[in-house]
């Protein structure tokens, strides 16, 4: 009966190390291909404008809404109350 439970234990760990593996490779590949959308061919990133302050930062930072960019949620909000 031990034998049984031992070997329960080593499938269960296997399994819990195989899906953390998966997790890791999937969020990887997610952030690959977030870096690689961003980035200019000099490996530099797009800046744009916020519309409320008109302040440029990196495109990845940016909130998008819409066609427009926001550097913050308070600048989207008050921007669409206008």
């Amino acid at each position: 009966m031990s034998l049984l439970i031992v070997r329960l234990v080593v499938f269960v760990l296997l399994f819990w190390v195989g899906f953390r593996i998966w997790q890791y490779w999937q969020t990887h590949q997610i952030e690959s291909k977030n870096n690689q959308i961003n980035k200019n061919e000099d490996g530099s990133e797009t800046m744009v404008r916020c519309e409320k302050c008109q302040i440029h930062l990196p495109q990845g930072n940016a909130i998008k809404a819409g066609e427009y960019y926001f550097c913050c949620q308070e600048h989207q909000a008050s921007f669409e109350k206008e």
